[in-house]
């Protein structure tokens, strides 16, 4: 089912709220003005119309109005953001390549934080072992930071829509360790000034799971 024609804008998303990688989708479409029907799944409780277009089966997938399917979430960053991006977040791909540090943060950075965030998933033994292992990735990071604890510059880029999603996690799985014993100040200060922001607060609105609806359209931004 497509958009309703009023909107001018007849792509589809299909997210899970709190996965990362659907987060920093949603931000690109937030950033980029642009504006889609949402399609809120769980995954545990796939819809089959979602299994049927995505090989891989996990959010975000868009499927644009002509037809066309996004797979990975920074292609869909780069398709939203590409075709209008009024606060420059793309700027960063003009003086450098930001794919190897976000690809970086997706593989390494991600295999720790799941080791430590969900360490009864897999050794709990080695909790703090691989917490250890994820706060040496953040702390390069912190060094690659400026005063003003932007990744790039002095404002808001694709590394901040890419790459505090997952920070955020980190900061989840043991909120008092974090406040307490977490030195990265740079890093502290940008997710911090990061989730108070309208951007972040409007794209973790919670949406009805679409499976529950399926004829009844929601639209991401909503405010």
């Amino acid at each position: 089912m497509l958009l309703n024609k009023e909107t001018g804008n007849n792509h589809i998303l299909y997210s899970f709220r709190r996965c990362p990688f659907a987060i920093r989708a949603r931000l690109s479409i937030y950033f980029s003005n642009n504006k889609c029907q949402i399609r809120e799944i769980t995954l545990k409780n796939k819809p089959e119309e979602f299994l049927k277009i995505s090989s891989k089966a996990t959010v975000p997938v868009l499927l644009t109005e002509d037809g066309a399917i996004i797979e990975e979430s920074l292609d869909i960053m780069k398709w939203f953001l590409l075709k209008n991006d009024p606060l420059d977040i793309m700027r960063p791909y003009d003086y450098e390549s930001p794919d190897e540090l976000i690809g970086f943060f997706d593989r390494d950075f991600k295999f720790h934080l799941d080791r430590y965030k969900y360490s009864t998933r897999f050794d709990p033994q080695k909790k703090d072992e691989h917490r250890n292992a994820a706060v040496k990735i953040l702390s390069k990071l912190e060094n690659k930071m400026d005063d003003s604890a932007y990744i790039y510059g002095d404002k808001i880029s694709i590394y901040e829509l890419s790459i505090l999603p997952f920070i955020r996690q980190f900061m989840l799985a043991d909120i008092n360790w974090y406040e307490s014993e977490f030195d990265c100040k740079k890093i502290k200060l940008s997710l911090s000034r990061f989730i108070e922001t309208n951007a972040f607060i409007v794209t973790m609105k919670k949406y009805n799971e679409w499976v529950l609806l399926r004829e009844e359209a929601q639209y991401f931004p909503s405010y």
